[in-house]
Order: C-alpha cells, then structure tokens, then sequence
C-alpha cells in the first residue's frame, strides 16, 4: 500500500464570471436536449438533469427545461453534474470541456451561473469529465490535469496529481468516509483522502495489488469498502474489502453479462446491480443475471449512465436518448437533433 503526504496551500477563488439566467423566462422544449445522455442526476426534489451535448436538461415529471451556454453555461457540451447545498440553497455543479459551471438553481429554474476554469479557481484543469459531491462535504472534480477538491472556499492542495495527471480520470464516487475513489484510463483507481488542508492518495488499485481485468476503468459504484463494483473495457469486478489484494469476483459475457465493455455500473442499494454496456444493460441480482437493449426498449445500445429514481425506476443514458423503466415499461426520451 502506497503512502504519500501532500503541503498546504489555500487557494483563493478570483475573478469568476457571474452570468445570469433569466428565471421568468427559461427555454421550454417538447423534448430533451440532445440524444448522447452522458450523465443522469435526480435531485432531493425528483427533478432529473439529463447531460447531453447539445445542452443540459430538466424535467419535472411534466415539462422540458433546456439550458446551454446562451444561458450561462460554459459549454453545450455536458459530461457529468452534481449538487450539492450551501447557505443560499441548492447548487447543480456542471462539468463541461470548457471549464466548470457553479449553477445557482430553484427546483428545475437555474438561476444564476458561476464559471470556474484553472485561471480562476483551484481547477486543475479547464476539461472537467467528473463532478461529485462526498459525505464529507468536500466536492471534486476529475479534470484532463489531475483531481480537484475544495471543502467550503478553500481548494485543497494537490501535489498528488503528477501520479495520476497523465491519465484521463473516468469517474469519481465517494466512499463511506472521507476517501473518495478516482478511477483512470490506464492507472486503474486510485483511493484519495482530502485531510485538512491537501488531497493525499491513500493506495491504488493496480498491478500487483489488485487483478482488475483491466486498467482501464470506465465506472464504478461504491455502497461500502465491503461493496465495490467495477467497470473496465474488458468485463466487470467487484471488490469485497477495503484490502486491496483480498476478496475479488469478476464477471464477464460468458457469466451472463450482456457485453464486456462496461461503460456505467449503478446499485438500487437493496442488492441489485444496473451494468451498462456498449450493447445494452445487464441487471444482476446475485444470482440471476436479465438484459435488455434496444429491441426489448432501450434507447440505444451504448449506456453511458444510470440513475436510480426515488421510486425505484432506474434511468438510463444512451447514444440515442434517455429511457426510463419502471420494471415493466419503457419510456424513451429523445430530440430530432443528430447525436456524434
């Protein structure tokens, strides 16, 4: 197990662009905004954020918000989302290609909109792929530079990221602590703890440690360090302890899941795990193993993500729209526009 320590720096935050938005008079469409859903959020208050790349959409139930860089947004390309609460309310963290967007917003009305890039902020880079909120109140962003991470105003120093700066970070999830798992193309994950004032790396899973099917880690949910799934380009891992030698299963096509380059992995929290593949998704539930792909009713057959609903549906993000199903119905959610 590896051991670094990291110095201290606080960063203060200047010059950030403060674009408003019109809440009296936001885009309302018939649809959603575009078709490649790369990131799906529901919030406390049930409203879905759908990340495409023509835009970032809303959706209450009953109609369509569609939000872009016309209304303050860095980019119409959106790669994934989070919120997370402050003294004003509730904030839809936005990552783009072009920088960060901090969106001050009312249920599915954003309101106003902060732009972060490395210029401005503690952004270790202006191409956010990762955006997420932790248990501990500490919000990183994974960047074409290396991790990010601040606790209230204070960006945390990140020495670290020369280990892992060289490798595009895929996605971050949260442990049930303070450690976070930061997954990378071609470095495997490595687990980081923000102390008090730095981002230190506690271990990676990698070569010899851990025998993951690949180093090329596309997703991963986490519900304790006894429950760890994991997806690469070359099959599916789950890891039974926070040891990173011990107590590893993998899963692959022969097995019973539908394809073995995963590109999404989510749990329902009550034993059932959503894979998402290049060619459709898989739902194991320990035992059984169901797939579906798009003569069945998906969407499309890349499924770029998966969210969990407060109702127990599961959402999913594919090449050509969004899908909802509740257990027994499909519903798609698509635009006119055309999808790269």
């Amino acid at each position: 197990m590896h051991m670094f320590r990291s110095s201290f720096a606080i960063l203060l935050i200047t010059g950030i662009l403060v674009t408003g938005c019109n809440p009296d008079d936001p885009e309302i469409s018939e649809s959603i905004a575009g078709n490649r859903v790369t990131s799906i959020h529901i919030d406390a208050e049930g409203i879905r954020w759908f990340a495409t790349e023509n835009g970032l959409s809303a959706w209450d139930g009953s109609e369509w918000k569609n939000y872009t860089s016309v209304d303050g947004l860095p980019a119409a390309r959106i790669r994934d989302m989070a919120d997370r609460n402050n003294s004003s309310g509730s904030q839809l963290l936005v990552g783009t290609d072009q920088g960060a967007g901090i969106a001050e917003k009312v249920r599915n009305l954003i309101q106003s909109v902060e732009i972060w890039f490395a210029s401005n902020s503690g952004l270790a880079g202006d191409s956010i792929s990762s955006v997420m909120h932790d248990h501990q109140d500490v919000t990183w962003f994974g960047t074409g530079q290396g991790v990010s991470a601040q606790r209230g105003s204070q960006w945390l120093d990140g020495d670290e990221n020369y280990f892992i700066k060289d490798f595009v970070i895929t996605a971050i999830a949260p442990g049930p602590d303070s450690i976070s798992f930061v997954c990378l193309t071609g470095l495997g994950i490595a687990l980081m703890n923000p102390s008090v004032d730095a981002v230190t790396t506690v271990t990676y899973y990698s070569w010899p440690y851990s025998p993951l099917p690949s180093y090329n880690i596309t997703s991963i949910y986490v519900k304790d360090y006894h429950h760890q799934w994991i997806g690469t380009d070359s099959g599916l891992a789950f890891h039974g302890n926070f040891d990173p030698k011990k107590e590893w299963e993998f899963f692959f096509e022969e097995d019973g899941l539908v394809n073995n380059h995963v590109m999404s992995v989510q749990g329902d929290g009550n034993g059932i795990t959503w894979i998402g593949t290049v060619n459709g998704v898989s739902r194991y539930d320990g035992e059984n193993w169901t797939s579906y792909g798009t003569g069945d009713g998906l969407a499309g057959d890349t499924v770029f993500s998966i969210a969990m609903d407060h109702d127990g549906s599961v959402w999913f993000g594919t090449n050509q729209g969004a899908s909802h199903f509740n257990g027994t119905t499909w519903t798609n959610y698509q635009c006119s526009c055309q999808s790269d």
